[in-house]
């Protein structure tokens, strides 16, 4: 654990509202009675600083600026693609340059089961690096945990709060922790699991499993099996939906032609980075965290679901493994993606 962030024990709820007052400020959201019913959807993002996160997060910028959402919280996981506090500084340029800087973020998550790839992190660095252009900007760590973070919100909200996760769920897992944080989440959209198509583990360790897990759920399989089974409402979307839209090389000159404003602009520096490019060549680039989040907030969502009981396998060759089960919590489960709707929703969202 870093110790900066002091004991990983969660405060009692008094404390949690006084860090949150204190973190978030007058920049956060409405104090929770003074939220109208017809205010936009409370959300908080929680990811792992991939360049699809960074991507997704653009997505949300623009519908926190139309009113489609009230975007909360920024979170982030440092047991992911990221590397830890450079994944929180790349989530704060973005916010900066979509104009959002006041919104409150935090980093610092548990260890998690297996360990993400160091070059897979490398490539990541250097995708964003070079699309947001923050090489030189000095990392500085969140005030308080990202899980304490997310837990204030969601209890100081007047109204559930939808939480968009895209990376390992330790955070969440550890948020619900805290006593009436998972009954006020409304609903959970996550970008994980693989069930009838086969996962995407990498790296030197991938040779121990049997290639049936999608990365996120396996590196860090005891949350989500804890978040599967805690919520009461998750849409999962496994790589049997994301398979559906590829980052193809005629999208990305249309979102260069076509988008408008300062996140369609950011998402187009991404998809067009050098280190990129030849996944987007070769097809094995995908919108896969973008897919989550257009799944819960795109007036018609591009994901096809359905109800399933499902489980996370905990050990052996299958550990991470997503699977159907009599034994299983009953979530939503995405199957499908029609991507020409995924792919006009998205670019009208960016750019407003």
């Amino acid at each position: 654990m870093d110790s900066r962030y002091g004991d990983a024990m969660f405060p009692p709820r008094a404390v949690l509202a006084v860090l949150l007052a204190c973190v978030v400020g007058a920049s956060a959201a409405p104090a929770a009675s003074a939220a109208p019913a017809s205010s936009p959807v409370p959300v908080v993002y929680d990811g792992d600083s991939d360049f699809a996160d960074i991507a997704t997060l653009a997505y949300l910028c623009q519908a926190h600026k139309q009113h489609r959402i009230d975007l909360r919280a920024v979170t982030v996981t440092n047991n992911g693609a990221g590397i830890p506090g450079r994944a929180l500084t790349h989530v704060r340029t973005t916010l900066g340059k979509c104009g959002l800087s006041g919104i409150p973020v935090a980093d610092g998550s548990d260890t998690g089961v297996n360990p993400m790839p160091a070059d897979s992190r490398a490539w990541t660095e250097s995708i964003l690096n070079g699309a947001l252009g923050d090489a030189g900007v000095p990392d500085r760590p969140s005030r308080i945990r990202a899980s304490t973070l997310l837990a204030a919100t969601v209890l100081k909200s007047a109204r559930p709060v939808v939480v968009i996760a895209t990376g390992p769920l330790t955070n969440v897992a550890k948020a619900m922790e805290v006593p009436g944080v998972a009954q006020r989440i409304s609903r959970l959209s996550v970008m994980g699991g693989a069930f009838d198509v086969p996962g995407n583990v990498f790296g030197p360790d991938a040779a121990k499993f049997d290639g049936t897990q999608e990365v996120n759920m396996w590196l860090d399989p005891a949350s989500a099996g804890k978040v599967f089974a805690g919520l009461r409402r998750v849409d999962i979307v496994p790589l049997d939906a994301t398979n559906d839209v590829p980052i193809t090389p005629s999208y990305v000159e249309r979102l260069g032609r076509e988008g408008r404003t300062a996140e369609a602009k950011l998402v187009h520096a991404i998809v067009t980075q050098p280190d990129l490019a030849p996944y987007v060549q070769d097809g094995s680039a995908f919108w896969w965290d973008t897919l989550t989040s257009s799944e819960v907030l795109d007036a018609v969502s591009p994901v096809k679901l359905r109800r399933a009981k499902v489980d996370v396998r905990q050990d052996g060759a299958a550990a991470g493994r997503t699977y159907v089960t009599p034994k299983g919590t009953s979530q939503y489960v995405g199957y499908d993606a029609d991507p020409v709707a995924w792919e006009n929703g998205y670019l009208k969202m960016l750019n407003g």
